[in-house]
């Protein structure tokens, strides 16, 4: 007889606190209470509409912490305050337009390359992480593990009223081993060893624009794989000069890659397009990686692929969380 009155009168205790957070504009704080309630009581009109009435409130605090995140430049925090605003009010109407100006990015890629033929010291550190640096579009480097086990690296990042154009240009940075030593004294000093050093690079020129063209139905990236096959021989490696130029020139579905050393391995090797959904993945491809005989310096190519076997796409894709950038209306390869 006892269960149903303490039960009413827990849901009004949550009730109550979040009218009284309410009043005192605590819109967020209230709306948590207002959830709470609900779940005990989740018949209970009254209190729907409290939340409703609140979440409205906390949308556009959400949306204004996004504007100033924006000015700011704090693009992956201005997001999820986005996502947020549109989670508490899917009906706000300035959220679901400023959704449009987004692209979801996918990086990916592989290295390959001997660990056993690395600099000795290296067995004293405390900590070792391969990892890859990109040149992104708004001048900040962005940083990928590569996994120990299979070579791939993944990375995701979002960006703001970028032209299709501009996801062309993000570049490989840097490929090296992140270490971190523990000094005598007990002090951690971490130290980035890089193998593959291009700088920051940014196109001089950028020659043309993607046009229409658009499939009438997304594809799946792996469909299109099989077509990257090749029996041709691979370029030699080299290794990357202190200073590297390039341009950019757009034609029909190749992007050419227009560099004063004749090479590309800085750029990436495909970009799928899903303009629907406003997302892309950049594939860098399979890069192998070889020491020379001194230990002193590294040297860089792009594999090609013989054979299924040699993609690394159909590894990447069994990670079911990345399974909504597999998806292109579109897609370009860039050719020297």
């Amino acid at each position: 007889m006892f269960l149903i009155p303490w039960f009413i009168i827990g849901c009004n205790l949550h009730y109550d606190q979040g009218l009284e957070l309410e009043q005192e504009e605590r819109w967020a704080e209230a709306a948590i209470e207002y959830r709470i309630a609900l779940v005990k009581d989740p018949d209970n009109t009254k209190i729907r509409e409290a939340l409703t009435r609140t979440n409205i409130l906390v949308a556009q605090e959400n949306f204004e912490i996004y504007q100033q995140y924006l000015k700011q430049q704090e693009y992956h925090k201005a997001y999820r305050r986005l996502e947020a605003a549109l989670a508490q009010n899917p009906e706000f109407v300035e959220a679901r337009s400023e959704m449009q100006h987004w692209w979801h990015l996918l990086i990916t890629g592989k290295v390959e390359l001997e660990f056993n033929r690395l600099s000795s010291n290296l067995r004293l550190v405390e900590e070792m992480i391969m990892q890859v640096r990109i040149n992104s579009t708004n001048g900040k480097i962005l940083k990928g593990t590569i996994s120990n086990e299979t070579g791939i690296f993944f990375l995701e990042n979002v960006v703001y009223r970028t032209q299709p154009e501009q996801l062309a240009e993000y570049t490989i940075n840097s490929i090296g081993l992140k270490i971190k030593h523990k000094s005598s004294q007990g002090f951690i000093r971490n130290e980035f060893k890089k193998f593959i050093n291009f700088r920051e690079l940014s196109p001089l020129r950028v020659r043309g624009k993607i046009k229409n063209g658009l499939l009438k139905t997304p594809q799946n990236v792996l469909d299109h794989r099989p077509a990257l096959l090749y029996d041709g021989e691979p370029a030699e490696p080299w290794h990357p000069p202190r200073l590297v130029s390039y341009e950019l020139q757009f034609k029909d579905d190749l992007i050419k890659v227009i560099s004063d050393t004749n090479r590309r391995e800085f750029a990436p090797s495909l970009l799928y397009l899903n303009k629907t959904d406003r997302r892309a993945t950049l594939d860098f491809g399979v890069y192998q990686l070889q020491m020379n005989g001194s230990g002193q310096k590294w040297s860089i190519r792009r594999k090609l692929y013989r054979t299924s076997q040699d993609d690394y796409f159909y590894g990447l894709s069994s990670n079911l969380s990345l399974n909504r950038y597999f998806y292109y209306d579109r897609v370009f390869r860039f050719i020297k």
